[in-house]
């Protein structure tokens, strides 16, 4: 190896270096700056030394901690149980914590499944005081921001509209899928939103009637009522629900003219009625969706006087009804208004009940 060497060398001693020295001056210069780059990777290897670059060599999309995104979501839900129907109101709170805008944010509200849809999200920009509304528009259920400024937050109220497509489930389980994107890299997540309880339907229903719907005769007396003179008219209560409640409470007032006569029917329940505040109250402790048999009925006495004379008898007024849904713990209440002798529900005798002397 050394005698190769050796040959080499004086071949190229009397090739190159003796006719022209400017040969050996450039060999020896290749050498020397050969050795000193060696010589500067071994340092910075062994050394390994932090060195800045300026910011026009950076690199284009620098390192980003995917457990840290830039871009925190905070959606914060009002109402743990609604009715259907009703506004669910919500906050959302966004904070760029990084040090680049945030572009094409979209924020996603969905449906794990199939029972709901979302029908409407509507939001109120005087709510939002960070001054992020001009850029902040709703479309498809989705909210979008066109950019948002490094360090910069926002917090929007929005009003969510669920429309059920199965009745039979009463709970609503959603989230929220953030997108944008940030050193033009796109960032996507998934929030998870608690679910929402929704209250069961209730219905109610109150009817006079002096014939049943067969065209038996219940009441007696003259119809159209005469003044001063007794009629008797049943009226029927009724309750039906989707879900399961407690505590259902329907009440009725009697006027002063009309008397509780103590003949009454029950299916389910309990009826009473207190002479001093001429209240009837129908009570059932548990009421359920399977049961269809939630009846009752009652007959009252009216003696019309003379100044009803061409009008309508009123025969209850203020009448209502109220229970807690077991689900939500929501409660349901409703006005049903008045009946009067027009007997709206009775197919035989509808609006024949105005009064008229004897």
């Amino acid at each position: 190896m050394l005698k190769r060497i050796r040959r080499h060398f004086k071949w190229r001693m009397e090739r190159f270096y003796h006719p022209n020295r400017w040969h050996l001056i450039l060999d020896v210069s290749l050498i020397t700056v050969i050795v000193v780059l060696l010589a500067v990777m071994l340092g910075l290897y062994l050394y390994q030394p932090k060195i800045s670059l300026p910011s026009w060599i950076a690199p284009a999309n620098p390192q980003i901690d995917l457990n840290n995104p830039p871009l925190v979501v905070s959606i914060e839900v009002e109402q743990e149980a609604i009715h259907l129907g009703d506004i669910l109101n919500t906050e959302i709170l966004l904070k760029n914590s990084g040090n680049e805008v945030i572009k094409d944010l979209v924020l996603n509200l969905k449906l794990k499944d199939e029972n709901f849809t979302i029908s409407k999200i509507e939001t109120n920009f005087e709510d939002d005081v960070d001054g992020n509304s001009s850029n902040l528009k709703i479309e498809n259920n989705k909210l979008m921001i066109s950019e948002m400024a490094a360090g910069a937050t926002s917090s929007t109220k929005i009003k969510v509209y669920f429309k059920s497509k199965n009745r039979q489930t009463n709970l609503i389980n959603w989230q929220a899928e953030s997108e944008y994107y940030f050193y033009r890299q796109l960032f996507k997540k998934i929030i998870d939103l608690p679910d929402i309880k929704i209250a069961s339907s209730l219905r109610a229903q109150a009817s006079a009637h002096y014939n049943s719907p067969q065209g038996d005769q219940l009441g007696f007396g003259p119809l159209p009522p005469v003044v001063g003179l007794p009629t008797g008219i049943w009226i029927f209560l009724k309750a039906d629900a989707s879900g399961n409640f407690k505590n259902f409470v329907m009440s009725a007032k009697l006027p002063d003219n009309v008397l509780f006569t103590d003949n009454f029917s029950l299916l389910a329940g309990n009826l009473n009625y207190n002479k001093d505040t001429r209240q009837v109250v129908w009570q059932i402790n548990d009421l359920t969706s399977t049961n269809k048999d939630y009846r009752a009925g009652f007959e009252v006495q009216l003696i019309p006087e003379a100044s009803q004379e061409g009008k309508s008898a009123l025969l209850a007024s203020n009448i209502k009804f109220q229970a807690t849904d077991s689900f939500s713990g929501l409660k349901v209440d409703e006005n049903l208004g008045s009946l009067n002798t027009d007997l709206e529900n009775d197919l035989i005798n509808k609006n024949n009940g105005r009064v008229i002397s004897q």
